[in-house]
């Protein structure tokens, strides 16, 4: 009960701020509109590294997926004999310094580095990924360190690194961000800015995804008529409890407590739905949450007083003490095509 009264009190406060905030809604709107027209007609320049760079972008703020999407582009770069390396910000990182680090780094910690770049370390062993504000500077970085090509984390808006192919995602639960720009929405840019993009590619799509894609499809043709449009479902690929690795197929029937700081965390229950998994309570926080102790003891309370698994995201995973008793559900990005082979080959060099 305290639990429930303590979250409607946080929601009603949230509201209660969006509206104070709503007369900064044309002023965001002004800003994003000069800085675009700035770009397109040379008045903010660009600087062109001499490999190819990969955008993964999208036009809300989180929640699309980038980080998968990013973690098995990289992987398909691999696998046809590429060196990629990955450019990020280390979005909501203590240490603002720049930084390369190259998976996995026992040394590297969320704060230090910022929670993605540290799940991209992980997952994408022997990758150098290079964290920087500055992504001309980060992506000079990493040419430094041998790469052939550069696939830049959340790259739609930072636009004075000349990109080769721009990538949006857009997320089938939620593509337009409620439709507005904040505070009363989440989308970075007007819709419009669609056209910039080479590809868009919906992401989260439901396993049934054959209306909800075209209906999407039908809808970005009506913003950006010639854009390629690409479809992909986040499927969980493995589980990794204190113990070890298991596969998904083990926490069927189990009741869990969901725990996660992302942009759309209901993505997160979804996939725990698919494998079956018994959701009895959902601990959400802010996207790129830092968990403190108090935190971490009210989940492992929540889970033990639901007798049920505390399960978080490798992402989150990333910023939880060992100890804590969570497993961590990790997921990937699967084309539906079955391939990245048409996206990347959409790629004007490389």
């Amino acid at each position: 009960m305290k639990r429930e009264l303590s979250r409607d009190l946080v929601r009603c406060q949230s509201v209660r701020l969006k509206y104070l905030l709503l007369p900064l809604t044309p002023v965001f709107r002004s800003l994003v509109a000069a800085r675009n027209f700035g770009f397109r007609v040379g008045c903010i320049s660009t600087s062109r590294l001499p490999v190819p760079v990969i955008s993964v972008g999208n036009l809300t703020f989180g929640g699309t997926g980038k980080t998968p999407t990013v973690i098995s582009l990289v992987r398909e770069l691999v696998r046809r004999g590429q060196r990629p390396a990955v450019l990020t910000r280390g979005y909501r990182r203590k240490d603002r310094r720049p930084t390369l680090i190259v998976g996995p780094d026992s040394t590297a910690s969320a704060e230090r580095v910022g929670d993605e770049a540290l799940e991209m370390a992980t997952r994408l062993p022997g990758v150098p990924i290079a964290i920087d504000g500055d992504r001309v500077r980060g992506g000079r970085e990493a040419l430094r360190r041998g790469a052939s090509v550069i696939v830049m984390d959340d790259g739609f808006q930072h636009r004075r690194l000349a990109r080769d192919l721009d990538l949006v995602l857009i997320d089938a639960g939620d593509p337009w961000g409620g439709g507005r720009l904040p505070p009363l929405g989440r989308l970075r840019e007007p819709i419009k800015g669609l056209v910039r993009a080479d590809a868009a590619i919906i992401t989260k799509l439901p396993a049934d995804s054959e209306g909800r894609f075209a209906d999407l499809r039908q809808e970005i043709a009506s913003i950006a008529p010639s854009l390629p449009v690409f479809g992909a479902r986040l499927v969980p690929t493995g589980l990794i409890s204190p113990e070890g690795r298991q596969s998904v197929e083990c926490i069927a029937n189990r009741r869990v407590v969901a725990m996660a700081g992302l942009g759309r965390p209901s993505g997160f229950v979804e996939a725990l739905k698919d494998i079956d998994a018994q959701v009895v309570e959902q601990l959400f926080f802010r996207d790129h949450h830092h968990f403190d102790q108090a935190d971490v003891d009210s989940a492992i309370a929540c889970a033990s007083q639901n007798r049920a698994i505390l399960v978080t995201t490798a992402k989150d995973a990333a910023k939880l003490p060992r100890g804590a008793g969570h497993w961590i559900l990790e997921v990937e990005m699967v084309p539906n095509e079955g391939s990245w082979d048409d996206v990347l080959d959409l790629c004007s060099r490389g």
